[in-house]
């Protein structure tokens, strides 16, 4: 078999080819060399980086434990290789597949570090499209329900709006229907906006909350009908909740306990209660909403976080899939358990951090 020497040339081809970035750096973590692609990837002019260190691909957050980490596993010989989220010259976010190996020079055996890129961006947007394409295939599923909650307001608002015009009416039949008229609407409206909230719901983002503000978000939003009715929702002591922060998306979480609550309550008679208490242990936040109502039947517990799934008059049957949705994409679990006649118990954790060790512990 004819040999093929491994020339520059050559090996500068096969990486233009496979369309991986490549820098060289020593151990001060200093840009020694960097080729085209991965000047391309990033957004820098030819030899700009050369001379840099390599934190200023990095996002501030990242210098102090990521990328110190980064390079000590590199140094110690075991490499790494994992996501991470660079900087562009621009300032703009880019997430790459990052491989890092020692090198150690032959004549001055020195020892360098290669940082190897790989662009995600692709990657990403098809995991997006996916998302979406699930989103949107529940919705198309159901077009026979969206059709039907939607005919019953508009031939209520039509019907009573021809009566308005047809005939003379008395002044209390005028003012009955123009309520019916202006109620039916709500309700149109409040279908068409949660019908958006289903289909368009963003990605989580991942601040720093804790629990005690999580329940105090969520409680502001009952507040109005904790007052106007005589059911109870039982929150938890805030000064006996953990202190601890944990990552996730403010809003989002409270809706989906919002949500959940709602659906509680529509299970309770007056003067029955809903409980709620949060805890979190290890790397887990759970969040736990108990009713004494009258449970759910077997038949149905299967179905309950189906879109449109309900048992109620005139509901649209959103609230638990909206709730799954949201805590699915902080990567956590939703899990019901009830019983008929003894009430039930929602039970939802999530990651106290979904960040890796290695970019937030120095090792």
């Amino acid at each position: 078999m004819e040999y093929i020497s491994w020339n520059q040339k050559l090996i500068n081809r096969l990486v233009e080819i496979v369309k991986t970035g490549i820098l060289l750096l020593d151990q001060q973590g200093v840009i020694l060399l960097i080729n085209e692609w991965a000047e391309e990837l990033l957004g820098y002019s030819p030899g700009l980086l050369i001379g840099q260190n390599v934190e200023v691909l990095f996002f501030p957050e990242d210098t102090r434990v990521f990328l110190p980490n980064i390079l000590k596993i590199t140094e110690s010989g075991l490499g790494f290789e994992g996501e991470a989220l660079l900087r562009r010259k621009n300032g703009d976010p880019i997430f790459i597949n990052l491989s890092t190996a020692l090198y150690k020079e032959e004549v001055s055996n020195r020892e360098l570090i290669i940082f190897t890129l790989q662009d995600l961006t692709q990657l990403k947007k098809l995991e997006k499209d996916y998302l979406d394409s699930e989103r949107f295939a529940g919705l198309g599923k159901m077009t026979d329900q969206i059709a039907h909650q939607i005919r019953n307001p508009i031939a209520s608002i039509g019907g009573f709006a021809l009566r308005l015009a047809k005939e003379q009416r008395t002044f209390e039949e005028y003012t009955r229907y123009t309520e019916i008229i202006q109620n039916e609407a709500k309700h149109l409206e409040y279908i068409i906006d949660r019908l958006a909230e289903f289909t368009q719901g963003p990605l989580a983002r991942h601040d720093a909350l804790t629990l005690s503000l999580i329940f105090k978000e969520t409680q502001k939003f009952f507040q109005a009908q904790l007052e106007a009715k005589p059911f109870k929702i039982r929150f938890p002591s805030l000064e006996t909740l953990s202190p601890i922060h944990f990552y996730g998306d403010l809003a989002l979480l409270v809706r989906a306990l919002e949500c959940i609550i709602q659906n509680a309550l529509e299970a309770v008679s007056l003067q029955r209660e809903v409980e709620l208490f949060g805890e979190i242990k290890g790397n887990q936040v759970t969040f736990r909403i108990k009713d004494n109502g009258e449970g759910i039947p077997a038949e149905n517990l299967s179905l309950i976080f189906d879109p449109f799934f309900t048992t109620k008059f005139n509901y649209l049957g959103l609230g638990l899939t909206m709730a799954k949705r949201i805590i699915t994409d902080h990567k956590g679990r939703i899990e019901v358990d009830s019983e008929p006649g003894k009430g039930t118990e929602v039970v939802v954790t999530i990651p106290r951090d979904r960040r890796r060790e290695i970019r937030t512990k120095l090792l």
